[in-house]
């Protein structure tokens, strides 16, 4: 029996469990004595999507490699030092006190961890590989999600533009908002991970309840099933902790599925999904750095977020003027089709974020978008070629994804000199421009574990990806309390800024803090520190300054 009736429209010769009997599976029949020849026949295959893929692969690896130094990759990069240096009790990433209960400790940073221990790469070199990693899962699961909504060929072709092009006039640059240039510059993000996982956890759930166009429903029995679902439940479980964010939105994408599927569904399909809730469940419950069920809302998360509801045309403007006519004819043609359900379910959650001003959940915002340049993407692919430039949706979509072409334009910068190119080009296209890095203090022996006096969002943000701690820190962490980031801010500010405070003060917050060596960035109208207890050792190539603290 199959997991959906779904099932019960496919030709005989595909609902058939009898492994004696070939099986024909979109024009191809395949029997138990064709598994090399087959196994052959696919890996060499050459198909429109494997061509785009790799194409889009002989940018995107690259680019893992040149990994432009901007954002959260300092705070991803320190949470695998703190691993690498002590598993069983890290310290928090950023700054020098426990980590229990850190919520950025999760299996993707793990993971980054063991590869860095097993290959000796420091973190940094290592998020190289894990980019790598990210990229293939990303370009090949948009590949298996779309191949299980649609038969035609070129739909995934299509949705890989409209993925990472069909957005607006402005690039808004955050992890999970996968447009091309935010894409490139998370490369190694748990986000970027997560993504990837999304798409082949979405294709994996669509598989077992058979609702893949032409294609065969997966074996029906314990033996293939058990394993499927435990598989799953772990693979959801590592997203949650990984990225939450895009965590919620699986969980929602997978409830608009599930829903299309209810009625179709036995007794003991029910079970199995059942043991693949309790299996992400018991690894939620059992992983040992921290309780995602005890994580509490944090006001400093909302106020970051706000942002993300300021500008929804802008920044998503062609997806939402293309998508939302596309995803209308999906609901008129099936009102329980999973990516229309899927849009509403997040559209939900997004809303509820801006009424309730809880803006943290605008990160839902990306899964929102996705579902209508997914839809357009096959919408699209309906048009025989010979008509793309007669019908309004393809030429509407030709001119969107020119333009959003153009307007990421600026991410060529992260592989190639801007000198390279005109200035009128280079004017003309928004970018990200990408930090220098800190390697430089460490020739100065400022070594791991050393607490650094500094502010300023680079320094704050950068320092710690080298094994250095800084006395504040940008982030906000759930295990934290406020209070102590409150604090520390505060104590930076008295060290840099207060006419008020003396030079013992500043000594005194110093040993407070164990802080043995002050950053200072140029331009900020900082206090210079004097005294004795100061020996100033360096000055970087963009102006900044380095004291060691010594003992006057």
């Amino acid at each position: 029996m199959t997991d959906t009736a779904a099932a019960s429209s496919l030709p005989e010769s595909e609902a058939s469990d009898d492994d004696n009997q070939p099986i024909t599976i979109r024009g191809r029949s395949r029997g138990p004595g064709a598994g090399r020849d087959g196994l052959r026949e696919w890996l060499f295959r050459v198909t429109p999507y494997r061509v785009t893929g790799l194409l889009f692969l002989l940018v995107l690896v690259p680019m893992c490699f040149a990994l432009p130094w901007s954002g959260d990759q300092g705070q991803h990069a320190s949470t695998i030092w703190r691993l690498r240096e002590n598993f069983s009790h890290p310290t928090s990433p950023l700054i020098d006190i426990s980590g229990n209960n850190s919520p950025y400790f999760a299996p993707y940073q793990v993971f980054g961890a063991l590869v860095s221990l097993v290959t000796g790469l420091v973190p940094l070199k290592t998020m190289h590989l894990l980019a790598v990693m990210n990229v293939v899962l990303v370009i090949t699961g948009i590949g298996a999600f779309v191949r299980t909504l649609t038969s035609r060929p070129w739909a995934p072709v299509i949705a890989l533009f409209t993925y990472f092009f069909l957005w607006g006039v402005n690039v808004e640059v955050w992890s999970g908002y996968e447009s091309w240039l935010s894409f490139c510059l998370g490369l190694s993000y748990p986000s970027a991970f997560a993504a990837g996982l999304m798409f082949w956890l979405w294709a994996g759930t669509l598989r077992l309840l058979g609702r893949v166009p032409d294609r065969a429903p997966l074996s029906d029995k314990l033996a293939v099933r058990i394993p499927a679902h435990v598989a799953l439940g772990l693979v959801l479980f590592v997203v949650l902790l990984s990225h939450p964010f895009t965590g919620i939105v699986i969980c929602l994408g997978l409830a608009g599925i599930m829903i299309g599927s209810l009625r179709g569904l036995s007794v003991r399909n029910w079970l199995l999904w059942v043991l693949s809730a309790a299996v992400t469940l018991a690894a939620v419950l059992v992983w040992p750095y921290f309780n995602l069920l005890d994580q509490q809302q944090s006001s400093a998360l909302d106020a970051m977020h706000q942002g993300l509801y300021s500008a929804p045309l802008a920044w998503f403007g062609f997806a939402l003027v293309l998508g939302l006519p596309a995803l209308f004819l999906r609901f008129r043609r099936n009102r329980m089709d999973p990516l229309v359900l899927t849009f509403a379910l997040i559209g939900a959650v997004v809303a509820y974020g801006w009424f309730s001003g809880h803006y943290s959940f605008g990160r839902a915002y990306p899964g929102l978008i996705m579902t209508m340049q997914l839809a357009v993407a096959i919408e699209a692919a309906e048009i025989p070629w010979k008509d793309w430039f007669k019908r309004e949706l393809s030429l509407m979509l030709t001119v969107a994804l020119a333009l959003g072409m153009w307007v990421q334009a600026g991410t060529i910068f992260y592989l190639i000199p801007k000198k390279d190119f005109p200035k009128g080009v280079v004017d003309n296209v928004q970018t990200w421009n990408p930090w220098p890095g800190y390697q430089w203090v460490a020739q100065y022996g400022v070594k791991y574990g050393d607490v650094v006096m500094t502010s300023g969002e680079r320094p704050l943000d950068q320092l710690p990806a080298y094994g250095y701690y800084t006395v504040s820190t940008d982030y906000p962490d759930p295990a934290v309390a406020q209070s102590v980031f409150d604090q520390r801010n505060h104590d930076v500010w008295e060290f840099f800024y207060s006419k008020e405070a003396t030079d013992q003060d500043r000594r005194d917050l110093l040993t407070k803090y164990h802080a043995s060596w002050v950053l200072i960035m140029p331009g900020q109208g900082v206090v210079l520190p004097s005294g004795s207890g100061y020996e100033q050792v360096a000055t970087s190539p963009q102006g900044e300054y380095l004291y060691k603290v010594v003992n006057s």
